[in-house]
């Protein structure tokens, strides 16, 4: 692939986290994944992702750095991984070092990981002069993970498949946003498991019925903040809270503190809270700091693209 010439040596981009205002499970697809209807978001909460190119690093050599302790800093990272798959299909030969300063929380259903991703996949078109488009970046991304394709493109979407099939959807309003995870932690196929025991493997003997997402649309088309809160939906939310009750005292303390609505968000266990009234949402912010339990302010944004 012919290369242009890239005239920077270091970018910042921002790996936006995401949540879930649906999360279902239509049944299963080919290979045993579960096949997945959703709604997600990009909000404002993000990881700062910096890249540097280092010349005098051996042919692929890749390096990994980041402020929170526990993260892993070789392949098992999708920030490495996304950085050594843009080198591979673009022929790049140049080693980088990757900084990772993390404000998403850790195996919290915000996607954190996967913006991590989806940034240095971003970060290092720019670096070297944009040899991808936007839907080869996409199409590297679904390699890596079911969500990174969307924290490439942001916004609003509904997604299908395994989750990274993107489609337009009606974007979400205004608002405000509590997201809290108490670091409690919950992994993904722990959760998908549990749902497995519950519903029959979501094969043909189980009696489970999707949920579906034409009000969620309806009232996004609408820009009916209200009704929206009340037709979010997660199906992961009745076996993890179950076992998780820090984030059901989060719920609880977000919809007594005004939120129109509260869900957790992806398999859990972040939890948000959708306010129309930024006062109410920091104060709802501090009833949470009274507890303990950390949390953010951020809001609906409409493109997770950028380079700083």
């Amino acid at each position: 692939m012919k290369m242009k010439q890239a005239d920077r040596a270091s970018v910042l981009v921002h790996g936006y986290a995401k949540i879930n205002l649906h999360l279902d499970i239509t049944g299963r697809l080919d290979g045993g994944y579960h096949s997945v209807e959703t709604v997600m978001q990009t909000v404002s909460l993000s990881d700062d992702v910096i890249l540097t190119r280092t010349q005098g690093m051996n042919k692929g050599g890749f390096s990994l750095l980041c402020d929170v302790a526990g993260v892993p800093t070789d392949e098992r990272n999708l920030a490495v991984r996304a950085a050594k798959l843009f080198c591979e299909r673009t022929g790049v030969r140049e080693g980088v070092e990757i900084e990772i300063r993390k404000r998403i929380p850790m195996a919290a259903g915000l996607a954190g990981g996967s913006a991590d991703a989806a940034a240095t996949l971003l970060g290092m078109n720019q670096l070297y002069g944009e040899p991808l488009t936007i839907e080869e970046l996409c199409a590297l991304g679904s390699a890596l993970g079911a969500d990174v394709p969307f924290c490439i493109v942001g916004g609003t979407a509904y997604a299908d498949g395994r989750g990274d099939v993107l489609h337009d959807f009606p974007k979400m309003p205004d608002c405000f946003l509590v997201v809290a995870c108490a670091g409690e932690g919950v992994s993904t196929p722990w959760a998908y498991g549990r749902l497995d025991r519950l519903h029959a493997d979501f094969g043909e003997q189980s009696d489970y019925r999707p949920r579906g997402v034409e009000v969620l649309r309806d009232a996004l088309a609408h820009a009916d903040l209200s009704r929206m809160a009340s037709a979010m939906y997660n199906i992961f939310e009745s076996p993890v809270l179950a076992e998780r009750p820090v984030a059901v005292q989060i719920r609880q303390t977000l919809l007594d503190a005004g939120a129109l609505g509260a869900m957790m968000s992806g398999s859990g266990p972040s939890v948000f809270g959708v306010f129309d009234d930024r006062e109410v949402a920091e104060a709802a912010a501090g009833k949470l700091a009274e507890l303990n339990l950390p949390s953010y302010v951020c809001h609906p944004i409409e493109t997770a693209e950028g380079v700083c």
